[in-house]
């Protein structure tokens, strides 16, 4: 690519000077010689470049054809599947074709591709400046999307035109890309994040294909094989013990837990995140359910949970969120669901609602810290059982961990 970048820098350079040249009256514009010599150079220079970005897939020159049609006599190629290109002559194709592959490279980029899609994905998600962060489970998303991008994208690449990325230039920089960012870690790239990088490449090559700049090609499984790549990324699936406590850890940790309640001087009238952890135990629900609890949510007359809303975090910020909907619902309520209190459940419950009253703390949420305020997802609970875990030198240590245990009976 720096061969075309470095003849479409001379073909402006030479465009500049001859127009200056013109102005200035360097060159005469009756001196048809000199005037000529100039603009040969400046087509032998267009038709080099033309030459080394009209090719196809693999490399090879596209095909320029000769035609007649109702005794007319012309030129035609085409640049993708679908933009066909004509002229009467090959002097005037060459031309259409320069311009096509040197008009607004910068804006064609992959870098221009990514932003656009991002921006598209905003305001098809209602998050848009004029209207304010409606979805934060989208925006984080969106955070994600942009973080994956500077750690995989190099600026080399970011620049390009996404118009003249082949499926072999692309497998050749995912390539590159994989043995620079694994030689940085020290390991392999896990599988979840080659795939985050991939969905990189669908979010720019999308909304080139849906406004017919060019093809997206990442979709097609015979152009861009993950097992290709997969001696370069880690492919390996956890075991089940790499993912779910065991029933021996989880009561190693309960009983913990009861030694703790059992004593107040040491962790607090109300040990809140114990009884987080019991209610995960016996429901299954997420982290960031059991944090958006409310009091209302839970019906010991009709014996159930309605769970129908999440705690969330706006990404890179300390803000944090009551959205009214479920992980399951991804930003569209549909009334969440309702699981079974168990009776061992309502024990526990009216027990920690008994202790918060000792306490004095008065809240709307269920797991409320000693100002009435909830509980927050990672600071609070997810660090209470990292501590937890290590104390058994447990190698996992997270709530969803507890959900797969649930789950498995």
């Amino acid at each position: 690519m720096n061969n075309e970048i470095e003849l479409l820098t001379s073909i402006k350079k030479l465009e500049d000077y001859i127009r200056n040249a013109l102005n200035c009256g360097i060159i005469e514009h009756d001196d048809v010689v000199l005037h000529d010599t100039m603009n040969t150079k400046l087509s032998t220079l267009k038709k080099k470049y033309v030459d080394k970005m009209h090719v196809s897939e693999d490399g090879t020159p596209r095909k320029i054809s000769e035609m007649t049609t109702g005794g007319k006599h012309f030129y035609v190629t085409y640049c993708t599947r679908q933009k066909k290109v004509h002229s009467t002559t090959v002097d005037g194709l060459y031309e259409k074709l320069y311009l096509i592959y040197s008009d607004g490279v910068e804006e064609y980029s992959f870098e221009k591709m990514f932003k656009l899609a991002i921006e598209q994905k905003k305001k098809s998600k209602g998050i848009t400046d004029e209207t304010g962060y409606l979805n934060v489970s989208c925006e984080n998303t969106i955070y994600r999307n942009e973080h994956d991008y500077m750690r995989f994208i190099e600026e080399s690449f970011a620049k390009k035109d996404i118009r003249t990325l082949t499926p072999v230039a692309v497998k050749e920089y995912t390539i590159s890309m994989l043995n620079r960012v694994n030689a940085q870690l020290g390991h392999k790239l896990p599988k979840k994040a080659f795939l985050n990088y991939k969905g990189i490449l669908n979010m720019a090559f999308s909304y080139a294909d849906e406004h017919d700049i060019c093809e997206n090609f990442i979709m097609n499984p015979c152009k861009f094989k993950n097992t290709d790549y997969r001696n370069l990324y880690d492919g390996s699936k956890k075991k089940a013990e790499q993912k779910a406590f065991s029933k021996d850890e989880i009561d190693m940790m309960d009983e913990e837990i009861n030694i703790r309640i059992q004593n107040p001087v040491q962790y607090g009238i109300c040990y809140t995140n114990g009884y987080m952890f019991k209610l995960s135990k016996l429901t299954g629900l997420r982290c960031a359910e059991l944090c958006s609890l409310k009091k209302d949510d839970i019906s010991f007359e009709k014996k159930y949970i309605h769970v129908h809303s999440q705690q969330l975090k706006r990404c890179g910020q300390q803000e944090y969120y009551y959205a009214q909907y479920t992980k399951d619902e991804k930003g569209d309520s549909k009334g969440g669901r309702f699981v079974p209190l168990l009776p061992e459940a309502e024990k526990l419950l009216l027990d920690m609602y008994q202790r918060q009253i000792q306490a004095g703390i008065v809240s709307e949420w269920v797991f409320a810290n000693p100002d009435g305020s909830w509980i927050k997802s990672d600071t609070d609970y997810q660090k209470f059982l990292q501590r937890l875990s290590l104390k058994f030198n447990f190698s996992i240590k997270n709530n969803h961990a507890i959900r797969m245990y649930f789950n498995s009976f």
